[in-house]
């Protein structure tokens, strides 16, 4: 049984459903971690297990097989179905990204000395130090 080849078609699988995972080859026995980038402390790992007659099978971290090694995307979908694609975060809207740049063009037109610059604002003139 190469369970790094089957891990491997199943990471595919699981690229191309829009999820993110990490290889973790070094450990006994093999296993894929499946995680969202925001929460990367809630996840999966999978395994590789042989089943019944022989047959491998993907297992989860909780030990419940999710689908034989040669059926990829039903795994995959088992895998959806314990662990839902993270929400996207919310656009902000037109008007709140204006307001912001606004707001930082606004602090950056007060602020323009350096401790570098020879020129500091001194009320409405500016001088030379």
């Amino acid at each position: 049984m190469n369970a790094p080849y089957f891990l491997d078609r199943l990471s595919e699988a699981l690229t191309a459903d829009g999820r993110h995972t990490t290889r973790r080859y070094a450990e006994t026995p093999p296993r894929l971690r499946i995680f969202a980038p925001d929460a990367p402390v809630v996840g999966e790992r999978i395994r590789v297990k042989a089943g019944v007659g022989g047959v491998p099978w993907f297992i989860s971290s909780t030990g419940v097989p999710l689908a034989p090694c040669h059926d990829p995307a039903g795994a995959c979908a088992e895998i959806a179905a314990r662990l839902p694609a993270p929400a996207p975060a919310p656009r902000p809207r037109w008007r709140d990204r204006v307001r912001a740049v606004l707001r930082w063009r606004r602090g950056r037109s007060r602020s323009w000395a350096c401790p570098r610059c020879p020129m500091r604002p001194a009320g409405n003139r500016s001088r030379a130090v």
